[in-house]
């Protein structure tokens, strides 16, 4: 198999339901994680995997500065995040469901702090807002928007498993674990679970 087949062919599993990604990636794991193709990418990668690590280890005050995060429908997925408002003020706050539209500010880095994207850059709807769904957007993006509530602003630092994994995506390189600054400033259309 051609390494561009290979790509493509990990990029189609990350766009698959949950439980069928799940399924193949067995059959597929060998293809998709051998695929560094330089010294440059593998070390990129070690230096993201220690960034990682050092976040999650990271304590102030003698507790963990972020909460360690995994959905139920994707146990082996995480994010860290990190909470700059007072929680409790926020908490009677609206929290959207995965196929809400949501109102967010956000920036993205990268480890070394360069800035990647940011909504305050989009000139899609004219403002600095980014319009989605929580589902419409990386499985950490997703993850994160999930757990906060409107008013709350975090930092949420995404491993490459649950962003862009071995694929890079615009100036988002592969293997890059994510730092997002994320503000909820509204859920104006909350859909309820059917």
């Amino acid at each position: 198999m051609k390494i561009s087949n290979l790509t493509s062919s990990c990029r189609f599993m990350r766009i698959l339901p949950v439980g069928i990604a799940i399924a193949l990636t067995g059959l597929a794991s060998t293809s998709c994680n051998s695929d560094l193709p330089d010294d440059d990418t593998a070390e990129w990668n070690t230096r993201n995997v220690a960034f990682l690590e050092e976040q999650e280890a990271l304590t102030e005050n003698g507790e963990r500065a972020y909460t360690k995060i995994s959905p139920d429908w994707a146990p082996s997925a995480f994010v860290l995040m990190r909470w700059h408002n007072d929680r409790s003020l926020t908490a009677s706050n609206l929290q959207p469901l995965d196929n809400s539209t949501c109102y967010v500010k956000y920036e993205l880095e990268d480890i070394e702090g360069t800035v990647l994207q940011n909504s305050y850059d989009m000139q899609t709807y004219g403002d600095s807002i980014y319009r989605c769904r929580p589902s419409d957007n990386i499985v950490g993006f997703w993850v994160a928007l999930r757990n906060m509530h409107v008013g709350d602003s975090v930092t949420v630092i995404i491993p490459a498993a649950a962003g862009y994994g071995a694929s890079s995506s615009g100036k988002v390189r592969a293997y890059s674990t994510l730092v997002y600054h994320l503000m909820l400033k509204g859920v104006p259309a909350f859909e309820t679970p059917k």
